[in-house]
């Protein structure tokens, strides 16, 4: 069995634009909000786009409305698409498949994500059995992460989430559970807020520690300055959530994404594993 490092691999898991074709520049489409000034179809590029693939107005994306851009984290997707299934080819070449790199695209991100998830719970301390298991996922997940890029398919990446959500649900709890007990607390019912619509809510008076907010709809919640060790956050709308001063280091199946919809500042608390978005003040 392929035992990879796994600090090698949670590392390579974040963006390297100058290894990428500008794909997220080019592969989805958005519409005119809050998030973006303008609309823009799938596999059109940016008016931005620069011929280099960078970006003309990165640095000041946020106050031209490009909100959405600075928000966006590929998970190093975009340059695994550009480098290796693509092997180094750009969609401006003529004999390459630009629709099939953009729609390539979503799907490693996706792929990128599970891996993800399973190399930080892999990075705890979790029984022989379920770590096997996880590592059996793990290599999986890698090999399909090699293949051809129309063997890439949506299908395929169902059947390896069906195969981890039991896994993943179930560690949820036992790492909940247990980090709770440091503190001498126990998981209750109250814990379990899975899809919960907490949209624009006052959560700050709450001992939230150890709760699961599994696909919660938390946009514009308060959590100011509150502790969210073992919160699971996997798959929640925490778009303009008030971090302000929380402690997020010991959070559970947290993007970086997640990280930069959130509105934080120099006092929010944060793993090493995670980059502290430029415009938390």
């Amino acid at each position: 069995m392929i035992d990879p490092d796994l600090q090698t691999l949670r590392a390579s898991l974040r963006p390297d634009c100058s290894k990428c074709f500008g794909l997220c520049c080019v592969a989805f489409h958005y519409l005119k909000s809050e998030d973006f000034p303008l609309n823009k179809p799938a596999g059109q590029p940016c008016v931005h786009l620069a011929d280099s693939y960078a970006c003309n107005i990165h640095s000041e994306l946020r106050e031209r409305g490009f909100k959405g851009c600075t928000v966006y984290d590929c998970l190093g997707a975009g340059q695994f698409v550009s480098q290796v299934t693509f092997h180094g080819r750009s969609w401006r070449e003529d004999d390459v498949d630009g629709a099939r790199m953009f729609a390539t695209v979503p799907i490693m991100s996706q792929v990128h994500e599970l891996l993800l998830y399973i190399v930080d719970l892999l990075n705890h301390p979790i029984p022989k059995r379920d770590a096997e298991s996880l590592r059996s996922l793990l290599e999986d997940v890698l090999a399909f992460r090699e293949s051809p890029p129309e063997q890439l398919t949506g299908t395929v990446l169902i059947g390896f989430r069906q195969r981890a959500r039991p896994m993943f649900v179930r560690l949820s709890q036992l790492i909940r559970t247990n980090g709770l007990k440091q503190s001498g607390l126990n998981l209750t019912k109250r814990h379990e807020a899975d899809r919960a619509d907490l949209v624009g809510r006052n959560v700050s008076q709450h001992d939230v520690r150890g709760t699961c907010y599994r696909g919660a709809l938390l946009i514009g919640a308060n959590l100011r300055g509150k502790d969210l060790s073992y919160v699971d956050f996997m798959g929640a709308d925490v778009r303009d959530m008030d971090v302000r001063g929380a402690v997020l280091t010991d959070s559970l199946f947290l993007t970086q994404m997640q990280v930069n919809a959130m509105n934080g500042d120099q006092h929010t608390k944060l793993s090493p594993v995670y980059t502290r978005p430029s415009h938390w003040q």
